[in-house]
């Protein structure tokens, strides 16, 4: 009839959203049987909808002829319900030429020694570059920028230029996963440069901390190291949406406040 016609976008997507509900509590998909509406059901003018949950990850919906269609429903849901990306998607397929240029080689054995993990990385859906969430994550890149100026205006031009370019490339790194989403060579070839400029600044502060001896670190300076630790390492037990996005951002501004702590130190052990 017209008006089941008409009903049926309207229920399949308060199901869908039951769906989305559900996943955030179990694992195990949840589904709706829609039955159409046959003399024999009685369903009338009213139209009764006799529903029952199946542990199919689709909602299968009669049509008029009594034929039952499947439609796909919550492709998402491994996302919604917390499984992590390199979980979900596997080892990346696409570290090519065309995707890395010169880069490939590192790009090839950063993949080989990692069993392809180090170039997965999270699926932040539904943030995006212009939601509040996905723009707040951004910004706390700033915290490097603070952190080098800081450094360089007291002398540390080296440590403090790090420092900045870790926190743009970063911010690039972070704009890609928000803007292409799960699943692309771009957001790739990003985490690989950000690999290499994080990895400078660590290993400077590192040398820094070796110099300054173990008994000399600031214990602020040793406290915030711990925290950024814990925390990057949860972005790796959580490493899908909301959850990766918290984590991450407290790495950002942990770590951004240890670099500036073991730089300053730095700089008045050599009298800077």
């Amino acid at each position: 009839s017209m008006k089941t016609t008409i009903m049926r976008p309207i229920i399949v997507t308060v199901l869908f959203a039951l769906q989305s509900t559900h996943s955030l509590q179990s694992s195990s998909p949840l589904a709706f049987v829609v039955p159409s509406c046959t003399q024999n059901n009685n369903c009338g003018r009213g139209g009764r909808l006799h529903r029952r949950q199946r542990t199919i990850q689709y909602l299968s919906d009669a049509d008029d002829d009594g034929d039952e269609q499947i439609i796909p429903i919550n492709n998402d849901k491994s996302i919604l319900a917390g499984e992590s990306t390199f979980q979900k998607y596997g080892r990346p397929t696409d570290i090519t030429s065309d995707s890395f240029g010169p880069l490939l080689p590192i790009a090839e054995a950063v993949d080989e020694v990692t069993g392809g993990w180090a170039l997965t990385y999270a699926d932040l859906h539904p943030a995006t570059p212009r939601t509040t969430i996905g723009q707040a994550f951004l910004a706390t890149n700033i915290f490097y920028a603070a952190g080098g100026l800081a450094l360089g205006v007291q002398g540390d031009w080296f440590y403090g230029a790090l420092t900045e370019l870790a926190g743009i490339v970063s911010f690039i790194y972070h704009y890609s996963q928000l803007e292409f989403g799960k699943n692309r060579a771009e957001v790739r070839l990003a985490l690989l440069v950000d690999y290499f400029t994080a990895g400078a600044a660590l290993i400077c502060g590192g040398i820094y901390m070796i110099q300054l001896g173990i008994d000399s670190i600031p214990l602020d300076a040793l406290l915030t190291a711990a925290g950024a630790s814990v925390c990057l390492a949860l972005c790796w037990v959580w490493e899908f949406g909301y959850p990766y996005i918290f984590w991450h951002s407290l790495w950002h501004i942990l770590s951004a406040l240890t670099g500036y702590l073991i730089g300053q130190d730095h700089l008045l052990s050599t009298g800077g």
